[in-house]
């Protein structure tokens, strides 16, 4: 992801664990904050998975109709999300005196436009991979093996575009002019270290959010047998209450993957609320 031509002065390297703990510092001491910039994302997101999960289950809809339903919106909850605290982890401030905030605008649709057109190569992975896991019995090794390889070739070239073009989100968020290419230059020379600082500021987290979304996953099919709402019996009442606790974990996972990329973003290209120039289209 380094290109070998620009090596950055050791006295000039994005600091990896410094940010990772400034990331953390910023999240955690100002839990007031996300709770004011999570708390209708997170709600509103609950609401969409539940009025999903009761189509599917009463028009008895494959589990793939779901995920249908449900992207679109989450993607959107959590795009208004991450612009609002990349504009708190770079401004140092909200957008409103509002105990709660949501907001959909340009800077969102233009994020969302970003995050869409990135994801394509990571989300390209999943055709090989969910023909692979689908069919594993009935291939022949030779096929299972080139699957897996166009796999991996696929995440690979997804996890470069991701971080070489990584700058174009917090420009989008404080509206300062950007591009691909833009980003592309922005963030040459320090490529892994980027990597590394969203990669590992994001692990701790994210287990955590893997495994409530495991557990939750694993209790939905019992509590549907059961019959009736979350309060009928004790595991609708757990379900319930790792469905909410996983989606606070998705969130904060956001918020430390946003505030360590807003970090590296200030330090590689010294961007400053004072400098800030009027949006431009990318």
């Amino acid at each position: 992801m380094m290109n070998s031509s620009q090596v950055d002065d050791p006295g000039d390297r994005l600091p990896v664990w410094l940010t990772i703990c400034q990331s953390y510092g910023i999240v955690f001491r100002n839990l007031g904050v996300f709770m004011a910039l999570a708390l209708l994302p997170i709600v509103l997101t609950f609401t969409i998975q539940e009025i999903s999960r009761e189509l599917v289950i009463h028009w008895e809809w494959p589990r793939r109709v779901r995920l249908l339903l449900e992207e679109p919106f989450r993607w959107l909850f959590w795009t208004v999300f991450a612009v609002a605290w990349h504009r708190y982890a770079l401004l140092g401030q909200r957008d409103t005196t509002a105990w709660i905030q949501f907001r959909v605008g340009w800077r969102e649709i233009r994020y969302l436009f970003y995050s869409a057109v990135v994801a394509i190569p990571l989300l390209g992975a999943r055709v090989p991979t969910m023909v692979l896991i689908q069919n594993l019995q009935e291939l022949s090794a030779a096929t299972a093996l080139w699957l897996s390889l166009m796999a991996l070739m696929a995440i690979g070239l997804g996890l470069v575009v991701l971080i070489r073009f990584s700058f174009i989100f917090p420009s989008v968020s404080v509206e300062r002019p950007t591009g691909f290419r833009r980003a592309w230059k922005e963030t040459s020379g320090a490529s892994w270290r980027i990597f590394w600082v969203t990669f590992l500021a994001s692990i701790p987290i994210g287990v955590i959010d893997r495994l409530l979304r495991e557990v939750t996953l694993a209790m939905e099919p019992a509590v549907t047998r059961l019959g009736g709402g979350y309060f009928d019996n004790m595991l609708g009442r757990w379900m319930l209450g790792t469905q909410l606790a996983q989606l606070i974990f998705t969130f904060l996972f956001t918020a430390i993957l946003v505030s360590a990329l807003s970090l590296a973003f200030k330090d590689r290209t010294k961007w400053a609320p004072g400098k800030r120039v009027s949006p431009a289209t990318a």
